[in-house]
């Protein structure tokens, strides 16, 4: 899924005409609010981000984004009309992978995208490491999604109760947090959630602490609609964007 951000109407036509038609998902964020709400809420493998947006820089934006320990390596292309050396040397900083200047040169641009994708980390093993690996087809590959997602749900939202207060990590009890953190990565494992692994490994110390029920919370969430849009996809669709690596 690539994030576009950007407030200009006719260049948000060309640059949306051109991610339909290279087949890559998107979705469209006016301002830096609107980009947040997407981010904190569904996968994203590509941000491509005005600098001027009505609410706030793009600069500034991207820092609020990237300062997420889930969102850290999120690959981000920079596309704006105006930016002198010292702002093109900030966002470079910031681990931008490309800065364009506008106006695009729509062929050109399609390169840099494919080209920035590739930076985007890995969310779900190959279909076809998977078949050797399983020995499974689409078949019986669904219920064993299905579970995965469940497991995901019930974390997802004993999470959320424990960071909003409604809960707490005795009245939840440690083992049982710990065993329903462990399905989790067992079952996504299991199906080749690569990046639901990878961040259930980096962000939960086994602890409890306010910072891994916070982290964790906020990147499963994110997951959780990873498996959803999965689910609701055909199964040719959801094989052919695994085999891609994405």
């Amino acid at each position: 899924m690539i994030l576009l951000i950007e407030d200009d109407l006719v260049t948000c036509h060309i640059m949306t005409a051109l991610l339909k038609r290279l087949r890559h998902a998107h979705v469209v964020a006016h301002d830096g609010a609107e980009a947040l709400e997407q981010v904190a809420r569904q996968p994203v493998d590509l941000i491509i981000a005005d600098l001027m947006l009505p609410d706030m820089h793009g600069l500034e934006l991207i820092e609020q984004i990237l300062v997420r320990p889930h969102l850290q390596d999120i690959p981000v292309m920079f596309c704006t009309a105006n930016a002198d050396a010292k702002t093109v040397e900030r966002a470079l900083a910031l681990g931008a992978v490309d800065f364009v200047k506008k106006p695009i040169n729509v062929d050109a641009f399609a390169t840099r995208i494919d080209r920035a994708l590739k930076r985007a980390p890995a969310r779900w093993e190959s279909w076809r490491e998977m078949i050797k690996r399983l020995r499974v087809d689409s078949r019986t590959f669904q219920p064993l999604l299905v579970l995965a997602r469940d497991h995901l749900a019930e974390l997802v939202q004993t999470l959320g109760r424990i960071r909003d207060g409604r809960s707490t990590v005795e009245e939840t009890g440690m083992s049982e947090l710990g065993a329903q953190v462990l399905r989790v990565r067992g079952a996504a494992l299991n199906v080749g959630a690569i990046r639901t692994v990878q961040l259930v490994d980096f962000l939960w110390s086994g602890r409890a602490t306010t910072e891994d029920v916070s982290d964790l919370h906020a990147a499963l969430v994110i997951e959780l609609a990873a498996f959803e849009q999965a689910l609701q996809s055909r199964s040719s669709q959801f094989f052919a964007a695994a085999a891609g690596g994405r």
